[in-house]
């Protein structure tokens, strides 16, 4: 008798240890899965479907598991608010698409850029709901009938696992800033409307059981990081940052992206796991960057790691993406494995949203 109470005592012990563990480590339960290794590329503009499969071809090849694919004009659309080009894909062929990069073992990652980079969703054909030049106003019930809209399309369409908001460079936090992309007058949408049309479309998004993913900039104050390089830590106007962070919703992944940093550590994707979110790695095509942040991001047991190659794709520099999808694809893998020299590209910002220079 003695022997089955120890035997129940210990397997009661045990459960209340898993339980409580679980409770604490509930945002890094997955810890112990591979990270996601993504490749990211703008549909906008002419993009032929056929080199569409051959990135899913190539990034299949690379070691990828899923695609991150940003919709604007190069798609057709029901409920689409911009005007898509003339050669742009038909609903039917997004469809199809997304089945072959499944077929070939990637998830697929719709993204759109919502209330920032509203040159690429709004196209300003809708002047009356938007707060400034680039960021449309959350306080507008006519956004999100056409927000919401368009994301219950593509979850019928799609049936996505996540689809990644955007969210990213809400233009304002420094004057050059303003001046380059606001209006005179003008002013970069508050902290409090950024993190309450962050809430929304989360809340909407869980309601259909879609995960939510955003890029991270504008929660990280360059302030909080000191050593670390500040060129992609937006968060530094009053109330971003850290403040918005404190209000989201754990669940929401973050997209933390490094594109030029020669540092060794990220203390970004750090900070924001220990605040319980899960954290995915974005890079573009600097070597170092690539190496240092996939060394960093596997030490971390990152969620993910992006590779990203923004205009590139639209600027037809065929040679540059196949070069960053190969040498992502192998140092996401293994941060010291040999890859081939970069091919020679003109000089480029490194920012988000553009599809051009």
């Amino acid at each position: 008798m003695c022997r089955y109470v120890s035997v129940l005592c210990g397997a009661v012990a045990v459960l209340l240890t898993v339980l409580s563990g679980s409770a604490v480590a509930q945002p890094s339960s997955d810890s112990n899965r591979a990270p996601l290794r993504i490749m990211h590329f703008v549909l906008s503009g002419t993009v032929p479907l056929e080199r569409a499969r051959e990135y899913v071809n190539q990034a299949q090849a690379a070691g990828f598991t899923a695609v991150q694919v940003l919709l604007t004009d190069g798609v057709r659309l029901d409920h689409a608010p911009w005007k898509p080009v003339k050669t742009a894909w038909t609903k039917a062929q997004l469809i199809s698409w997304v089945a072959y990069a499944r077929a070939h073992g990637l998830d697929v990652i719709p993204e759109v850029k919502l209330l920032t980079h509203q040159e690429q969703f709004f196209q300003k054909h809708q002047p009356g709901l938007m707060f400034n030049a680039v960021s449309y106003d959350p306080r507008k019930e006519g956004v999100y009938q056409v927000v919401f809209g368009l994301l219950d399309e593509l979850i019928d369409a799609l049936h996505p696992r996540a689809i990644h908001i955007g969210h990213d460079e809400a233009f304002g936090w420094t004057v050059g800033q303003v001046a380059k992309w606001l209006k005179f007058g003008e002013v970069m949408a508050p902290a409090d409307l950024f993190a309450r049309d962050v809430e929304r479309i989360h809340g909407y998004l869980s309601q259909k059981g879609v995960e939510t993913w955003m890029w991270a900039d504008m929660l990280l104050d360059p302030a909080e990081f000191p050593g670390a390089s500040s060129k992609h830590l937006h968060g530094m106007a009053a109330g971003y940052g850290k403040a918005v962070r404190n209000r989201l919703p754990r669940d929401i992944v973050m997209c933390d992206w490094h594109y030029g940093d020669e540092q060794g550590s990220f203390p970004s994707m750090a900070v924001m796991q220990s605040e319980g979110f899960r954290v995915i790695g974005a890079t573009w095509k600097r070597e170092e960057t690539m190496r240092n942040f996939s060394r960093y991001a596997l030490s971390r047991k990152a969620y993910g790691l992006m590779a990203t190659t923004w205009f590139h794709v639209q600027r037809n520099d065929r040679d540059l993406v196949d070069w960053i999808i190969h040498s992502s694809g192998r140092l996401f893998r293994n941060p010291d494995a040999a890859v081939p020299p970069r091919p020679a590209s003109a000089a480029s910002p490194e920012g988000h949203g553009r599809t051009a220079p």
